[in-house]
């Protein structure tokens, strides 16, 4: 069985292994199994992993990522939700893109504010 052990998936994504337990607990990523009962990443994990981290990391809920793989399996006929389920992320993904921009505006004032004192 050809893939990634939980120790070399979680260093490409500088995670640690029980992040990777966690998700599989959850019912997120589903690795294989060898014989043995060890767990092996194939592309396809990664990918998914890749996609679970993306979410996390702008602020997506554990729940609504879950549901969204729950969806994924279920196949194409739950294109449209997963589609709304995107759309609804992005919009919440630029209003925290425009509240950062408007502190690093701030920032950045402060900044010249403080070079234009001399220090």
């Amino acid at each position: 069985m050809e893939g990634y052990s939980i120790s070399q998936a979680a260093e490409r994504f500088g995670i640690e292994p029980h992040t990777l337990r966690f998700y599989e607990k959850e019912g997120i990523i589903h690795p294989q199994r060898t014989q043995n009962g060890i767990r092996v990443y194939t592309e396809e994990n990664l990918g998914q992993l890749e996609m679970v981290l993306c979410l996390k990391s702008t602020g997506m809920p554990l729940k609504d990522i879950k549901r969204y793989f729950d969806l994924v399996e279920q196949g194409d006929e739950t294109l449209e939700e997963r589609l709304r389920i995107f759309k609804e992320h992005r919009a919440h993904v630029l209003e925290g893109i425009a509240e950062l921009q408007k502190h690093l505006e701030k920032i950045e004032h402060k900044i010249a504010y403080l070079k234009k004192q001399g220090a």
